[in-house]
């Protein structure tokens, strides 16, 4: 028994093609996938029956028991689970590096092992620190001569370089100029969402124009929830961006987090204008004897048309095609429904160019580049510390990040070639 070639290191976004050989017709092997996060045990595993060749190849077998079901040939990246105890036990002291991932084969006592590992940074990607004009990011570009075609890569409410520098690495890796930029919860920079002045990313687009590998008419804006709301802001506000990509965005401006009575964003030193989410007990006494329903603490407020409209992003403003990407089953914010008010503001508006709103269904909040682990839908949030429930089922998210990831990739080459 042997696997089919594997290569030792790709990018994290690449499907592999995962087939073992030389097995006897018709006999049973187990295959997993193992690697490590913070001292935690990712496992998934699947049982298949090699076919009258000997052949077992994820991209056209289904499983016949294992952590996903039906034909994925990333099935085993994606349902990666945290494991524990005896479970985890045969895993301990081997590889700790979070980007390595261990595939093994077992079928009739003989096992087998292939160690990937998996990167966001291409072998033709640079990357640097930026700490320049105040700000605090990670610039990574393709090391051939440009200029580039660059994004502008914009993480949420977590703060920090968290998504932001993962995703522009691999945009990078695809050809970008990529500036993953920190705007919180980093230092030199305010420790929450409070008040960030939308200057501060005119800076940075100044800062990208003016460097050597970026080509300057052909500039666009990636973020995702908090910073997708930002992105389509940007939009909105600076002409220079030619293209958006927001992923689980809003359309509507909402106000600082955690809450502080002020808006997340300031333009000009006053706050844009914004809506606030409503706790259950403010929408149960304003709304008490006059309407009953699903409460959303951040949709209930938006049934006011007038102040729907008061906090609305003004996206027919944005001059370039935009791309919006959001699950059905989003439970840290309803992505979907924040998402349409941006749609319908573009259709009354009469915006000239291509708007494009992807949806899916059974996919909660984490989507974007695939093969990672979908099965962790509950953690804490990093800076408020509240309970997140990301929602989605881990086949849903997983389908979504798989289906909208070369979608999102020829958008961005089309934007920013027609510019």
């Amino acid at each position: 028994m042997k696997f089919d070639k594997l290569p030792q290191t790709c990018l994290v976004d690449e499907t592999l093609a995962i087939r073992a050989l030389d097995i006897p017709a018709g006999a049973q092997i187990t295959l997993k996938l193992w690697s490590s996060f913070s001292d935690v045990v990712l496992l998934s595993e699947a049982s298949f029956i090699a076919d009258a060749d000997g052949v077992v190849d994820l991209s056209s077998h289904a499983p016949v028991s294992g952590s996903y079901q039906g034909v994925d040939a990333m099935g085993l990246f994606w349902s990666r689970a945290p494991v524990h105890s005896d479970a985890a036990k045969g895993y301990e002291g081997k590889s700790k590096d979070p980007f390595t991932a261990t595939l093994t084969a077992e079928a009739d006592g003989v096992l087998i092992s292939h160690a990937i590992r998996r990167t966001y940074v291409g072998p033709s990607v640079a990357s640097r620190d930026v700490n320049v004009n105040g700000l605090v990011g990670r610039m990574f570009e393709p090391v051939r001569q440009g200029p580039h075609r660059a994004v502008l890569v914009l993480g949420g409410s977590g703060g920090g370089l968290a998504w932001s520098q993962e995703m522009a690495a691999l945009l990078a890796s695809h050809g970008y100029a990529a500036f993953a930029l920190a705007y919180f919860n980093a230092e030199g920079l305010p420790p929450t969402l409070d008040r960030i002045p939308l200057e501060y990313f005119g800076t940075a687009l100044e800062w990208m124009s003016a460097q050597p590998g970026v080509a300057v008419k052909h500039l666009g804006v990636v973020g995702a929830s908090r910073g997708g709301e930002l992105a389509l802001l940007l939009g909105a506000t600076y002409p220079s961006i030619r293209a958006v990509v927001a992923y689980v965005p809003s359309g509507i401006s909402w106000a600082a987090y955690p809450p502080s009575g002020h808006g997340a964003w300031t333009l000009n030193g006053k706050d844009v204008p914004h809506a606030d989410s409503s706790t259950y007990d403010s929408w149960r006494r304003s709304s008490a004897g006059i309407k009953a329903g699903k409460f959303d603490g951040y949709l209930v407020p938006l049934e006011d048309a007038a102040y729907a409209a008061m906090a609305s992003i003004p996206v027919e403003r944005i001059n370039g095609p935009v791309l919006m990407i959001s699950g059905l089953d989003d439970k840290l914010w309803p992505s979907t429904e924040l998402t349409e008010f941006a749609v319908r503001r573009f259709r009354e508006k009469a915006f000239l160019h291509r708007v494009e709103h992807l949806k899916y269904a059974n996919a909660g909040h984490s989507i974007g580049w695939p093969n990672g682990p979908t099965t962790m839908l509950k953690s804490k949030h990093p800076v408020s510390g509240e309970d997140m429930d990301m929602g989605g089922t881990p086949e849903g998210t997983a389908h979504a990040r798989r289906d909208s990831w070369p979608r999102m990739l020829a958008f961005l080459q089309q934007a920013l070639s027609d510019c």
